[in-house]
């Protein structure tokens, strides 16, 4: 499965937000997991111990016993607080991994990142907030035009029409 780091775990070493992997294994506790065995899945109760992803890129070192890239991405824990109308404070912990599929990207979590191959969209969203910043990231992606095809047509004034006279 392809993901995307969510969190900068370690910038020095490239694993940080936006760098992208796939998943070469996930390792549970042994009691954290239930297998069905009807649809052959495994539900866990709680988050893996940690998930091991081969990174696109990176400068780690070759750990013991793993392949050249593959690290282990571990849960984080975090806090937040909610006032609640009667005064008190509650206090929530979260522990969730800081990974996020990676088959599609939006043009805001791809910049800043060449695609060896991609797929682009500039047809406009049903929302109607789609800019010529929006397309130039989209379109700038990949390195060459064989790598990269358009999905569908698009609306010419996406390039066409010039910038709003209050962004000068």
């Amino acid at each position: 499965m392809k993901v995307m780091v969510t969190y900068n775990v370690e910038t020095e070493l490239d694993v940080a937000n936006g760098a992208r992997g796939t998943v070469a294994r996930i390792i549970t506790g042994d009691s954290d997991s239930r297998d069905d065995r009807v649809s052959h899945l495994r539900q866990l109760s709680r988050p893996p111990i940690c998930v091991l992803v081969k990174l696109w890129r990176t400068k780690i070192n070759r750990l013991d016993d793993l392949d050249d890239g593959v690290i282990p991405i571990v849960p984080i824990r975090a806090q937040f607080t909610l006032k609640l109308p009667n005064k008190k404070v509650l206090t929530i912990w979260r522990e969730q991994l800081p990974l996020t599929p990676a088959y599609a990207l939006t043009d805001y979590r791809s910049q800043g990142q060449t695609i060896p191959y991609i797929i682009k969209d500039l047809a406009t969203p049903p929302t109607g907030g789609l800019t010529h910043s929006n397309g130039y990231v989209t379109l700038s992606r990949s390195r060459m035009a064989k790598t990269a095809r358009l999905l569908r047509d698009f609306d010419d004034k996406l390039f066409t029409t010039p910038p709003d006279e209050h962004l000068g």
